[in-house]
């Protein structure tokens, strides 16, 4: 008996969304399209993160990979969020927008239990078909995704293993929040009582002055009719506050990740700068600063005499009026040692040994510290004695335990690691370390390759330079293009992200612009009223607008406010924005995007005020 009850409750409440066929179909649409952008975003990210460190293995790239991920991770952790806020927001929204119909269920004796089972069954029914059809568009749009890939990276091979794991997990956390989300609005209006709930206005306060009076007496008219519904009001301004700015943070975020990498190459490499030197040695050298060229590793004579610079030569360049800066530097590919440090554990009252003696073959420059082009972004303190040394971060991670308290040895001599620098040359198997100590370790005098940094980077400039080398028996080698060369990599790499920022801007107006529906739907009888007595659907739809454009404006701009300082001071260390008017035009951009999204919800309701004589108001509210 009590199936047959349960199983008549679920019939009921299929019959009661049929009864409302256009708000049902609004509600299933948006949990359908939210769903389907989320088990996009989240499968499509987890296989960039395989793309990102297949392609970060091709080659130098390495050093790039932890702005990938540090990106894709942001991102996922971001969706998952998205997706349940604007799935339990929508259904709640929903259930708070028929608080008149449990009202009028109570006053005519309905039980409670009956009461409650009936909403929510239909939250049930509308959150398992839209998932299921979500997760089938989000499938579909994964598979595009996966051709799209296959397009973009012609040498990148997929085994295609449909993810249902990951399926059931995304299907499992929006079912188990949509689920829970539906209770609390149904529970607080099953035990409030039927008059509070036939009339959720009475005892709200309504604004004299409205933020917007003063554009018309359509904002004005929305502005009171806000203040009487807060209770759906603040819920609905929360959830687009979270959207709008966790999907602005992927698009903001996302220039600024990308404008960081390629900061931190162009600071360890210096701009508008040419080199001089042995032809052999810029070959390999800047081999290895390609992102696609190769780590070194045949041994290679950098210090015989033929590679040695004149001291003339570089006085004649410094001397030169198109040369802004001339450095000096010594370079050799020999074997570094991992040396071990003893450290004092307090918890076990013991001395521990840290290190594991790994000896490896990594390039070693000699840097004078004082006269150097590069500014390298590091972790840690500056080189600051003529026995400190930094390292890349490829070395640091792969051959030592903990740099930080460790040391490196380089031809006998120990060097205390200060800090890991920032480092493509080599894939970041390199050590930095001060100039006089190193010309001390391999009895050199002088350096053997010569950074020339120009004022101006032009063909007449690179000529005088060239000539200038060419009369000491060297050759000039244009760095400018290497570092032009690995930028393009990096935005080629990057471009294969945007997906994922796009994707998420998309389905948080699409959430934008349900939340507005919905909130519509459920005060559609005042609008009824109001063409009753002679309002056009011109009128009405610029009242919806200014609703929306109210809420839009106060859950909108503070988003912004914190998805811009979330991503300049806390996604990724040291960030650089890509010029002066990247964020207040992205922001004005998005703000004009949800300006959109506001006046495309109003179209619906005022093509209905447009098509219908006989609205049936039932459909919308009781």
């Amino acid at each position: 008996m009590g199936l047959l009850v349960k199983m008549s409750e679920q019939d009921y409440a299929s019959k009661d969304l049929k009864r409302r066929p256009f708000r049902t179909s609004v509600v299933l649409l948006s949990i359908t399209t939210i769903v389907g952008a989320t088990t996009f975003l989240f499968l499509f990210s987890n296989v960039m993160l395989d793309v990102t460190s297949t392609l970060t293995s091709i080659g130098l790239a390495s050093a790039l990979g932890v702005f990938f991920e540090t990106f894709i991770w942001s991102a996922l952790i971001l969706i998952i969020s998205l997706g349940v806020t604007v799935v339990s927001s929508n259904i709640s929204l929903e259930i708070v927008s028929r608080r008149k119909d449990i009202g009028l269920m109570k006053s005519i004796g309905t039980l409670i239990d009956t009461i409650f089972d009936h909403f929510m069954a239909q939250s049930v029914i509308i959150l398992g078909i839209g998932t299921i059809l979500g997760i089938a568009l989000g499938t579909l749009l994964y598979i595009l995704g996966l051709i799209w890939l296959a397009f973009a990276v012609p040498g990148l091979e997929f085994v295609f293993v449909f993810p249902w794991v990951q399926i059931l997990l995304i299907a499992g956390l929006l079912l188990f929040v949509g689920y829970f989300a539906a209770q609390k609005p149904i529970y607080d209006a099953v035990h409030e009582s039927p008059i509070g709930a036939l009339n959720p206005d009475v005892g709200m306060k309504v604004k004299h002055y409205g933020l917007m009076d003063s554009f018309g007496l359509p904002f004005k008219i929305a502005t009171k009719g806000r203040g009487r519904r807060i209770r759906g009001t603040r819920r609905t301004i929360l959830s687009l506050f979270l959207s709008f700015s966790l999907a602005s943070v992927l698009l903001i975020g996302g220039g600024i990740v990308q404008t960081t990498m390629d900061s931190y190459v162009t600071r360890s490499m210096g701009e508008n700068v040419v080199a001089i030197g042995d032809p052999g040695l810029l070959n390999e050298y800047y081999d290895s600063y390609r992102l696609t060229g190769n780590r070194l590793s045949a041994p290679f004579n950098y210090t015989g005499s033929q590679q040695m610079i004149p001291e003339e030569l570089m006085l004649e360049a410094s001397e030169l009026s198109v040369v802004s800066k001339v450095e000096g530097r010594l370079v050799q590919f020999t074997e570094v040692a991992e040396n071990p440090a003893i450290i004092w554990n307090p918890t076990l009252e013991r001395y521990e040994r840290i290190g594991g003696d790994r000896v490896v073959d990594a390039l070693v420059i000699g840097i004078d510290w004082e006269n150097t082009i590069s500014e390298w972004y590091f972790e840690g303190a500056e080189v600051n004695t003529s026995t400190s040394a930094w390292i890349g971060g490829e070395m640091a991670a792969k051959s030592f335990e903990d740099p930080l308290i460790q040391s490196v040895g380089i031809g006998g001599s120990s060097f205390e690691i200060n800090g890991i620098a920032f480092e493509i040359l080599n894939g970041g198997r390199v050590a930095l370390i001060p100039l006089a100590p190193m010309q001390d370790i391999f009895h050199m005098n002088g350096v053997n390759l010569m950074l020339i940094q120009l004022n101006r980077y032009t063909e007449s400039a690179i000529s005088q330079i060239r000539l200038l080398a060419e009369e000491y028996g060297l050759s000039l080698y244009e760095q400018q293009e290497i570092l032009e060369a690995n930028q393009a990599v990096i935005i080629s790499y990057w471009g294969l992200m945007q997906p994922i920022p796009i994707m998420a801007l998309v389905s948080a107006f699409l959430g934008l612009m349900y939340y507005l529906l919905i909130s519509v739907f459920s005060r559609f009888r005042d609008y009824v009223v109001m063409r009753s007595v002679g309002a056009s659907p011109t009128f009405i739809a610029k009242t919806i607008i200014a609703e929306g454009l109210g809420m839009g404006m106060k859950s909108g701009v503070p988003a912004l406010f914190v998805s811009i300082i979330f991503s300049v001071f806390f996604l990724v260390p040291e960030a650089s924005v890509p010029s002066l008017i990247y964020l207040p035009l992205t922001a004005g951009i998005l703000l004009l995007a949800l300006l959109a999204v506001i006046v495309i919800a109003a179209i619906p309701v005022y093509l209905i005020f447009m098509s219908r004589t006989d609205l049936r108001v039932s459909e919308f509210a009781v």
